[in-house]
């Protein structure tokens, strides 16, 4: 679990949870399989589940599954739904 509680500016990617904290800023792109925000967070985020608490602000791009907004939360931008994981095979046949 990553808790950020200060300024941060950049590309976080993890396999886990990412938590912006009450004092936390993040700008930048974020992916994580779950993102709870109870601070500032501005640009894309892509996650399997997004909590909005009600000290949180999100402004952006989201590509989510599930999305939960509590009352005081805030969310300012465009959401796509995540779709499943999507396997790619080729099929290369050299004759």
């Amino acid at each position: 679990m990553l808790h950020v509680d200060g300024e941060l500016s950049g590309v976080i990617h993890s396999e886990s949870i990412v938590v912006i904290g009450k004092n936390g800023n993040l700008k930048g792109e974020l992916q994580a399989d779950k993102i709870v925000v109870n601070g500032y967070f501005e640009g894309q985020i892509e996650a399997n589940s997004l909590e909005i608490l009600s000290g949180g602000v999100v402004n952006g791009d989201i590509i989510i599954q599930k999305i939960s907004i509590e009352n005081g939360g805030r969310f300012n931008g465009t959401s796509r739904i995540k779709e499943g994981t999507i396997k790619l095979i080729e099929n290369n046949n050299e004759e």
